[in-house]
């Protein structure tokens, strides 16, 4: 029996990916002690895990302007962000939290990136890392819309480096170079998709192991009657922002404007703290609005789902074999988005060129075009194949079989 850390950052796309693969491990006598805010915790310890609550809280995460999803413009942007706002704050905290505690092994989220090599190299044991998104195959995997001669970008890599040299100093590890910090932290990599829906993936090392979304059942999700669907007409399209961006009641009104004289049931998931009251008089006939839906059930049961494209609820859409509308607005978005249409399954609309026309026509494009659920097929087929939670398990069982048997290990055995 091996003592796993587990360290997550409190967003549902990445604590969501996680679950099955805890509750495998769990269920195959490994001891986990899951990290991540109070807000977790009776999720967490449902599965079985140790739950600790570190300080570094949701509300820090969310309201904090400078940690909210921003739209990248050069790849010093996102490093400059993850070494500022999360591996300086964060891993002492985590450390503080662990202290004179021994593991076996680390699993930590890829948000925490160098973070978790830093983690992994105090306690000395091996790391995993969750990676939720794409991996970057080329460095960040973003196009520069600033050029490297900028001032601003001169700026944002001096920043890097004299905080990784700071940060290096305070915790006495080796100073990375920028390519180290660029890079994907961890000896394995658990990556939530397939290597086809991966962009490049063939050019990826089999360090990088492709399980597909972990797909779970959530029992915090309230019951839904699937029949409401299709009680009135014969195809349904789903709306979801996410649980970060679902605030904008701006765009529920474009909706409802884009879609009130179709003869199509919309259904709006529009956020456990986001007030409808404002526009209640406004929503249309053939809209079902809900604060909080069971994700993975509904999109058993849709033809489309309008979507910010995030890569976990992406993931799930194609999963099963939903083709996508896209209203990519930040982070990882436009690059999930833009794999999305380039493979077929779906289409973009532009944020800064959205109107009602727009919305319709791509609703009634995808909705009227079978070629996008022939391709949303094909890409569910492969993340359904790669294994999801039981391979991550296995994966990760496979690598730390591999590894020297740590003193836990050993003192489990005697």
């Amino acid at each position: 029996m091996a003592r796993v850390l587990v360290v997550m950052i409190p967003a549902e796309g990445h604590i969501n990916p996680s679950l099955g693969v805890i509750k495998e491990l769990v269920e195959n006598g490994d001891e986990v002690v899951y990290c991540c805010t109070e807000k977790y915790r009776m999720k967490i310890e449902a599965l079985g895990a140790q739950f600790k609550a570190y300080s570094f809280n949701e509300a820090t995460l969310l309201n904090n302007p400078d940690l909210k999803p921003f739209e990248l413009k050069h790849p010093y942007q996102f490093l400059y962000m993850v070494l500022k706002k999360i591996v300086q704050r964060f891993i002492p905290d985590v450390l503080n939290l662990i202290e004179n505690e021994t593991y076996d092994y680390l699993i930590f989220d890829s948000l925490i990136g160098w973070g978790g090599q830093i983690l992994g190299e105090k306690l000395g044991i091996p790391t995993v890392c969750s990676t939720t998104t794409f991996v970057f195959v080329e460095p960040l995997g973003f196009d520069n819309q600033l050029k490297d001669d900028d001032e601003e970008v001169k700026e944002l890599h001096n920043g890097i480096m004299e905080m990784s040299q700071q940060i290096a100093s305070q915790f006495n590890v080796a100073v990375p170079s920028l390519a180290e910090l660029s890079g994907h932290s961890g000896q394995l990599k658990i990556v939530y998709t397939s290597r086809y829906f991966q962009p490049m993936g063939d050019k990826l090392d089999d360090s990088f192991v492709f399980t597909g979304p972990s797909i779970t059942p959530r029992k915090d999700a309230p019951s839904f009657s699937s029949e409401s669907l299709h009680a009135l007409y014969k195809q349904a399209v789903y709306i979801s922002m996410g649980t970060i961006l679902n605030k904008d009641l701006d765009f529920y009104k474009l909706c409802f404007t884009a879609f009130h004289d179709l003869p199509v049931q919309f259904i709006l998931s529009s956020g456990k703290d986001t007030d409808i009251e404002p526009i209640a008089d406004l929503i249309p006939e053939n809209f079902i609005i809900r604060p909080y839906l069971p994700q993975l059930e509904v999109l058993q049961h849709v033809d489309v789902f309008l979507t910010h494209a995030g890569m976990n609820s992406a993931s799930e859409a194609l999963y099963y074999n939903v083709p996508l509308v896209m209203l990519p607005l930040t982070s990882d978005q436009p690059r999930v988005a833009g794999r999305v249409q380039e493979l077929g399954a779906g289409v973009i609309v532009d944020k800064n060129n959205l109107t009602a026309d727009v919305l319709r026509n791509a609703v009634l494009e995808v909705l009227g075009n079978a070629s996008y659920k022939e391709q949303a097929e094909v890409i569910g087929r492969t993340l359904r194949e790669a294994g999801g939670y039981k391979q991550a398990a296995r994966a990760i069982k496979d690598f730390m079989g591999k590894q020297p048997l740590s003193a836990t290990t050993i003192s489990s055995l005697e």
